[in-house]
């Protein structure tokens, strides 16, 4: 039997993670963490003050190092990380989709549009966590955990 593993998503902080203060400890019970771009240097931050391994992908607002998409595997499972502004998504999830589907993914996790966002089309996941500092929506959400088990996942979005 495989054990569960968690994480955490979040990104679009835009250079604002020093504020966060003690409100990280909502992924104290994550493995690890994946940023979705638009400063992608915040999860270095975290990583260094909160001992939380970070994944991170470049946005329209960074340079750098980071790449601008990656897959990774959990399990059988894939995941396809990008921040979103290459494949339009403020207009729509189409050429993401394809993107995701050509890459063989299970889960497509993005930001951009700083709207929190979970829904499944066709056999994909999409999973956008929304912005720490600069939401779009009514709630102030922080990100999403997600857990994974071999036949089970849940996604809960979290907000401070």
């Amino acid at each position: 039997m495989r054990c569960e593993v968690k994480f955490g998503i979040f990104g679009d902080t835009h250079g604002s993670i020093k504020e966060l203060g003690d409100q990280g400890k909502i992924f104290n019970e994550v493995q690890f963490l994946v940023h979705t771009g638009d400063h992608w240097q915040d999860g270095l931050l975290i990583e260094k003050n909160w001992g939380i391994p970070v994944l991170a992908v470049k946005g329209n607002c960074d340079s750098g190092p980071a790449p601008s998409e990656f897959v990774f595997d959990i399990y059988d499972t894939r995941f396809f990380v990008t921040h979103g502004n290459n494949y339009g998504v403020k207009a729509g999830l189409h050429r993401l989709f394809y993107r995701a589907s050509e890459v063989g993914a299970h889960y497509c996790i993005f930001g951009h549009t700083h709207i929190p966002y979970c829904e499944k089309i066709n056999d994909i996941v999409f999973l956008n966590p929304g912005s720490w500092t600069w939401s779009r929506s009514e709630r102030r959400y922080a990100g999403i955990l997600l857990s994974l088990e071999e036949n089970s996942w849940q996604c809960r979005f979290v907000h401070y």
